[in-house]
């Protein structure tokens, strides 16, 4: 991989690692704004798949849809197939939770599980991808 090009795929990392820190931070509070947990667990998946189709020297297309960017990333890295129906909920909440629009708000469970899961989304495509 080209210097430049490996460049803009640690930035996109750089970010998803911004967005699961933000993440510790608000489990480590009082009150825990799980609907937010959520929001950047979402958030950081997007950016590790993204960074996988730079790597890859795919264009990235402007779409928060996880199982899309997901569908174009497992050509690359057929390992993180295994979580395309958690990343199908995922998706849900790079919109929906932002907004007062009755989406009712995720548990506390749900906002870890979903954390996790960009973890070892993130862990995945890090093995995956020379940089």
């Amino acid at each position: 991989m080209d210097e430049v090009k490996n460049e803009v795929v640690r930035q996109w990392f750089h970010k998803a690692e911004n967005d699961l820190q933000n993440i510790r931070n608000n489990l480590a509070a009082k009150e825990v704004p799980t609907d937010t947990i959520c929001f950047h667990a979402q958030q950081a998946i997007e950016k590790v798949l993204k960074a996988v189709l730079v790597a890859q020297g795919r264009n990235v297309s402007k779409t928060h849809d996880l199982v899309r960017l997901l569908t174009e990333v497992l050509e690359f890295i057929p390992e993180l197939s295994s979580f395309e129906d958690r990343l199908e909920e995922i998706s849900e909440y790079g919109v929906a939770v932002r907004y007062p629009n009755g989406f009712s708000e995720p548990s506390l469970e749900e906002a870890v599980s979903a954390y996790e899961t960009a973890q070892q989304v993130k862990t995945t495509a890090l093995l995956k991808i020379d940089l």
